[in-house]
């Protein structure tokens, strides 16, 4: 009896959270202009058999020049962590997380100078963005090409201007792949080139759907080039 309650417990202990095998080769932290963010490493492994998609969970091998995101949350509310950074760890991005939210653009070069990422594509992936801190990320030279929006709520019809605006000016000269996820009812205006929404039902607790995350993370990886 003694036995079957110690192996119990060796099996509770197993399954807790701190004790389940994590996805990540490893985390640490990384300031951007005053705010600290959590680099997350993916776990990445060499293919099965020459050419093949799928892992040979026995061979890990390091994370060199990896599609890579950087995800703003926002500064006051609900960062969605956990919804994120599963999905984006199954496509092997690394990501740089600032789940205190930035009062600035995060730098251009905060990933692009790591061995981790350098030399790659690297996205943005803002949750709940002011329009202000939005138009600063879209207006930067800096900023990766390919942003994706998760929002609960619409977003103000100035976002995103029309090509032909006089305020076209706040995408900067560069072209801009743009997804926007939002609840059902949203009003945001989509009319800019290279702006694709999708629309979602809220879950029980009116959020966005977990679906959602993994929407944003398959299109992520898609544009950015994550095998």
């Amino acid at each position: 009896m003694k036995s079957e309650r110690l192996a119990a417990a060796f099996l509770v202990a197993l399954l807790a959270p701190g004790c389940v095998s994590s996805m990540w080769e490893r985390t640490e932290k990384i300031s951007s202009n005053g705010a600290l963010g959590r680099l997350y490493v993916p776990k990445l492994y060499a293919p099965l058999r020459p050419g093949s998609i799928y892992p040979d969970r026995r061979t890990p091998v390091p994370a060199k020049g990896r599609p890579a995101v950087i995800v703003v949350c926002p500064a006051a509310g609900k960062c969605p962590k956990k919804e994120i950074l599963g999905p984006l760890a199954e496509r092997g991005i690394v990501v740089l997380m600032f789940e205190g939210g930035l009062k600035e653009p995060p730098r251009g070069d905060l990933l692009r100078i790591r061995p981790e990422a350098a030399g790659a594509p690297q996205g943005l992936l803002l949750v709940e963005p002011t329009t202000d801190f939005l138009r600063g990320c879209m207006g930067a030279e800096t900023a990766p090409n390919v942003i994706a929006i998760l929002r609960g709520r619409a977003l103000e019809s100035t976002a995103f201007p029309s090509p032909s605006s006089p305020s076209r000016q706040i995408f900067g000269s560069l072209p801009r792949r743009v997804l926007l996820a939002a609840l059902h009812g949203s009003e945001a205006n989509t009319s800019s080139d290279g702006v694709i929404e999708k629309l979602y039902a809220p879950d029980a607790a009116g959020h966005l759907p977990r679906e959602a995350y993994r929407d944003v993370a398959e299109w992520l990886a898609g544009e950015l080039g994550a095998r």
